[in-house]
């Protein structure tokens, strides 16, 4: 697995925001229209952030990023997983990729966000 490169994170990032138009992008290394995106919480002793992880389904590049704990509720059907499996599968990339793939196909993904 790759990471997106700068000039690829732009052109994923110069589109409407995933919050107002949940949907898969084209993906601006292979082309295929599979980049999926997935948010999710962490509670830190200081502070929350929110963490973003945006991947091709198709090529398997990716890129991740936090951010402060703004903006819509989101819904996260990771939630229901017990919090020690919750954490090892967050805190492998490949597993993690792999299990949103599966949510996705299965139509729990992508996210809602109100607003």
């Amino acid at each position: 697995m790759r990471e997106f490169d700068a000039a690829q994170v732009q052109q994923l990032l110069s589109g409407p925001k995933f919050t107002d138009e949940p949907a898969e992008r084209r993906c601006p290394a292979c082309g295929a229209r599979a980049v999926r995106t997935y948010v999710h919480r962490r509670v830190g002793p200081h502070r929350t952030v929110r963490i973003t992880s945006m991947w091709c389904a198709s090529c398997r590049r990716h890129k991740g990023w936090t951010g402060p704990d703004e903006g819509p509720a989101f819904d996260d059907p990771l939630l229901q997983l017990p919090d020690a499996a919750r954490a090892d599968l967050l805190g492998d990339l490949e597993a993690l990729l792999a299990r949103l793939d599966q949510l996705w196909d299965a139509g729990r993904l992508p996210q809602t966000f109100q607003r």
